[in-house]
């Protein structure tokens, strides 16, 4: 019967592996009789190793592939959050905003924001010092944050003042 593409691999007196792909045909007489077979050896060694190296290749970039998109995901993330509080920094906010304006636009809904400040948060820094202003400045984000919605987008707008965006509808 007729073998199409069979590996078969052979060690060499040196110890190498050489890959070949084997061809057979039947040789049939005219009364139908198998008289022989016609056989092809072709040595795939070479393009088995590129193949192989191909392979590890391609897995390499899939690897870089995936390192570079948590990179740039991280980077995204650092570049619009503040780095006290974790909520969006300004910019983000406003970038934010304005994407939730428009889709609050289109589907004819109203959307909310909350303006909210610490009072007389600078006798805080002048009583107790900068690093105790930065805790308070962070508990508030994250009081803040745990009392909305995933849906809804919470900022800090300035040095101790928060904003918040969301659509109104019930939850």
């Amino acid at each position: 019967e007729q073998v199409t593409d069979h590996a078969l691999e052979l060690r060499a007196a040196d110890g190498s592996v050489r890959t070949f792909a084997v061809n057979a045909t039947p040789v049939i007489d005219p009364r139908g009789r198998v008289r022989g077979a016609l056989a092809s050896f072709e040595d795939v060694t070479r393009l088995q190793q590129q193949n192989a190296e191909l392979q590890r290749t391609l897995a390499e970039l899939e690897e870089s592939r995936h390192s570079i998109e948590q990179n740039n995901a991280e980077l995204r993330y650092l570049a619009t959050r503040d780095p006290l509080t974790g909520c969006l920094n300004r910019r983000a906010f406003f970038e934010a905003f304005e994407s939730a304006l428009e889709d609050a636009r289109a589907k004819g809904e109203e959307l909310c924001c909350a303006m909210i400040d610490i009072d007389h948060f600078k006798q805080v820094n002048d009583k107790f010092g900068h690093g105790t202003g930065d805790r308070v400045i962070a508990f508030v984000a994250e009081t803040i944050r745990l009392s909305v919605r995933a849906s809804d987008v919470v900022g800090r707008y300035g040095g101790e003042e928060y904003c918040v965006i969301f659509p109104a509808r019930t939850v």
